[in-house]
């Protein structure tokens, strides 16, 4: 994974709302936009908004089905984020100085 997208995903799972919307997505395996919004004591567009962003950063998937979108966690990319930090942590990072 390369490092502007690995910046990405851990920025968009960096805010405490997000960060339990996507546990709770998780938890289920998947959700609709609506499910989500009743977990959660915030407005319908602050909701959209931060499902936007984990989207648009590669954490969640949506699919639709008719009027519903069923969203769900990209294991995947999850899988990636979580093999990327330690290599990134252990070796020193060439051509910078502190």
């Amino acid at each position: 994974m390369q490092d502007d997208r690995l910046v990405r995903v851990l920025k968009a799972l960096a805010d405490p709302k997000r960060f339990r919307m996507v546990r709770e997505i998780a938890a289920a395996g998947e959700l609709t936009c609506g499910q989500v919004g009743q977990m959660f004591d915030l407005s319908q567009p602050t909701i959209s908004h931060h499902l936007k962003l984990l989207v648009d950063a590669g954490v969640l998937t949506v699919r639709q089905d008719g009027q519903n979108h069923f969203i769900s966690v990209d294991r995947k990319v999850m899988k990636e984020v979580v093999g990327a930090l330690p290599p990134r942590f252990s070796a020193p990072v060439r051509g910078r100085r502190a």
